[in-house]
């Protein structure tokens, strides 16, 4: 169903919106970022190393998210071969086991773990990997609704200049090569935006209970 939603938005103004609220919609899950204000901040800031270091740590949190498609068999072998040396760790006596593996494996290896090995959940534990100084929050509701509505703005712009191009090249001219790479451009544009905001700005995976 969500592939068929998708299809007709890629050419709507700000389809990137568009397509992550129907992402938000239909996976019941998605929070807005907790680094987001932090790094709209940093920006006003011009302190570009923060923002960096805070997108990278939201590119890692990202990475727990449920995935579709080739990566879900890559790291399901991946996840097998890790309980297998888990399993072979308990035949051979060891009472403790420390398992180093990227967050995107978590969520199938927590659930397999529980249905394979017989494993129970008994807490978690985390610890600082790094600290980023941030500045003083000063961010407002009115700082980031200008924002929104320049984002918006821009948006709009760039869609009507595009259905604007299209129409001239194909009622005046005849140029449907041009027509094409127009709408081309639009989408391969907006699915870059789509792909980057899916990632620093939204956390898509809710915190365990």
């Amino acid at each position: 169903v969500r592939r068929w939603l998708r299809a007709p938005l890629w050419m709507v103004p700000c389809p990137e919106g568009a397509m992550l609220t129907l992402d938000w919609a239909l996976s019941s899950r998605g929070l807005v970022s907790e680094v987001l204000t932090a790094i709209f901040d940093c920006a006003l800031t011009f302190d570009f190393r923060a923002v960096s270091k805070l997108s990278f740590a939201q590119l890692l949190v990202s990475g727990a998210m449920v995935c579709d498609g080739p990566q879900t068999v890559l790291i399901g072998e991946r996840n097998s071969v890790a309980l297998r040396e888990i399993s072979r760790a308990q035949t051979h006596g060891c009472k403790r086991t420390a398992l180093l593996y990227g967050g995107l494996h978590g969520p199938d290896l927590d659930k397999r773990m529980q249905r394979d090995l017989g494993m129970t959940r008994k807490g978690q534990k985390w610890i600082t990997a790094w600290r980023i100084a941030v500045p003083t929050p000063c961010t407002t509701v009115s700082n980031l609704a200008g924002a929104l509505s320049l984002y918006l703005s821009l948006d709009a712009l760039d869609w009507i200049l595009t259905i604007q191009g299209i129409a001239d090249s194909t009622a005046q001219s005849g140029c449907w090569d041009r027509a094409v790479a127009l709408a081309f451009a639009y989408v391969l544009r907006h699915a870059l935006l789509y792909y980057s905001i899916g990632r620093w700005v939204i956390s898509w995976e809710r915190p365990r209970t």
